[in-house]
């Protein structure tokens, strides 16, 4: 009978080894105690699978991929840092960012990938880095819609916008991306924490842009251009009517009508302001100083509207 050679799967090497060691076993067998086969073969047999069992021992078995939870949890642990010294944390935000990103790329359905998601767009947050930032929220928004950590993103991404608004007198680019994502999120969810914060936020940036249109209705006022400076006074209280210096701007814009000569406008918006609350000083006297000035302009006649105007109008107001 011809045998068929065992396929074991294990290094031919280790194999051959194995053979020759029960080939001289058996040899020696023989030589002592005569020929006995079935011995032979019997310890034959015995050598070579203790020969092939040593040799897959010898394999080492692979390493398993950590969870996606054990990633993230990596990253926050991270994110902790070690405490140098007594008082100082040094916090590896490239490893962090790492351990987040493996969750991403390797369970990229998971509940953590999400996480993780949101955690990278922080990191870069706190590190000014708000490009960056912006992008992980932005894209969260829209991977995400329905998640419970919406708002936030929404809120962190128009922080990102809000850190970056410049002087009144710059570019206000940034500044109108703050407000738009502020909007937003007030719009979408209106009884959340993170829209009371944007409402103050919003509030601010709402101020910047008002700014400037005074700073450019200033400009033209100064020069005596005042039908260039009226359209910027009333564009700030159009469309940002509860604006922080709205007393000024009014009275500003009562003074440019005044000097063209449209006085019964002017004097309406004179009145009004002085019915603000906590007016400076130097407002309510150059208002008075104004309506004392129309009082005494005699072409016009007598045309100056009583005080109960701006509370109670009547034909007389016309």
């Amino acid at each position: 009978m011809k045998f068929q050679p065992l396929t074991t799967g294990i290094p031919e090497n280790q194999a051959r080894g194995a053979r020759s060691r029960a080939s001289r076993l058996c040899e020696t067998v023989g030589r002592r105690g005569g020929h006995r086969p079935v011995l032979s073969i019997a310890l034959a047999s015995w050598v070579t699978f203790v020969g092939l069992s040593f040799g897959c021992a010898t394999t080492p078995p692979d390493e398993d991929l950590p969870s996606a939870e054990r990633y993230y949890k990596r990253g926050l642990e991270t994110l902790e840092g070690r405490r140098i010294f007594l008082f100082f944390h040094d916090i590896d935000y490239p490893k962090a960012i790492e351990y987040f990103q493996e969750v991403i790329d390797n369970y990229p359905y998971s509940e953590f990938a999400t996480l993780a998601a949101l955690q990278i767009g922080d990191i870069h947050f706190n590190a000014e880095d708000f490009e960056e930032a912006r992008s992980f929220y932005q894209d969260f928004v829209e991977l995400h819609p329905t998640h419970e950590k919406v708002p936030y993103a929404i809120y962190r991404n128009g922080l990102c916008s809000f850190a970056q608004m410049r002087e009144a007198d710059r570019d206000q680019e940034a500044t109108g991306a703050a407000i738009e994502q502020f909007s937003a999120l007030i719009e979408r969810y209106p009884g959340t924490d993170a829209a009371e914060e944007a409402r103050t936020k919003r509030k601010t940036a709402e101020d910047r842009l008002a700014e400037r249109e005074i700073i450019v209705g200033d400009f033209y006022f100064e020069r005596g251009e005042y039908h260039a400076a009226i359209p910027r006074y009333r564009g700030a209280l159009s469309t940002y009517p509860t604006h922080a210096r709205r007393p000024y701007t009014i009275a500003r814009l009562g003074t440019s009508l005044k000097r063209i000569r449209r006085y019964r406008e002017a004097e309406q918006l004179f009145r009004s302001v002085l019915g603000f609350e906590d007016l400076e000083d130097e407002l309510v006297d150059e208002i008075r100083a104004e309506l004392q000035d129309l009082a005494a302009i005699e072409s016009e006649g007598n045309y100056l509207l009583p005080e109960s105007c701006t509370t109670d109008p009547n034909p007389a107001c016309n």
